[in-house]
Parts: structure tokens; C-alpha cells; sequence
């Protein structure tokens, strides 16, 4: 009668583990935002280009060419 018993003990416990919540099941799903934000910045073919508008690409531009020191402009190749 006691391996009936173990064995029931046994089918018991897998019985029970299989309603046991999933560990971290509770909490929010954090690789969601990664791939959400990585799909916005990600150019799929047939999608609308923005446009650049003129001033702010001059001041993009005007930014670039600031060296971080404050002063003149960045150095350029004269191949």
C-alpha cells in the first residue's frame, strides 16, 4: 500500500504545480518598450519620410559646426 501512496503523493504534487502562477507573471512586461521604441525609429520601406524643415536643419547644422570648446568650426578635410 505504500507505493500507492507515494504514488498518489506524487500525482498530487504534479496536479498542484501545474496551478501554480508562473513566476513573474505579475509584472510588467519590460521588453515591450525596447521593441516599441525601436519600431518608431526603424524605416520600414513604403513609409512616409518627414520632412526636414529649413530651419532646423540650419540649426542643426550651426551645432555641428561648433566645435565643444565654444569657438570657430569643426575641422574639415581638403581632399
Amino acid at each position: 500500500m505504500s507505493g500507492l501512496k507515494a504514488l498518489g503523493v506524487v500525482a498530487l504534487a504534479l496536479a498542484l504545480a501545474g496551478c501554480a502562477p508562473r513566476p513573474g507573471a505579475d509584472l510588467p512586461p519590460y521588453g515591450d518598450s525596447v521593441r516599441h521604441t525601436k519600431a518608431l525609429q526603424t524605416y520600414e520601406p513604403g513609409d512616409k519620410v518627414p520632412p526636414l524643415h529649413g530651419a532646423k536643419a540650419a540649426d542643426a547644422m550651426r551645432t555641428y559646426r561648433i566645435s565643444p570648446a565654444g569657438g570657430g568650426q569643426a575641422p574639415s578635410s581638403t581632399q
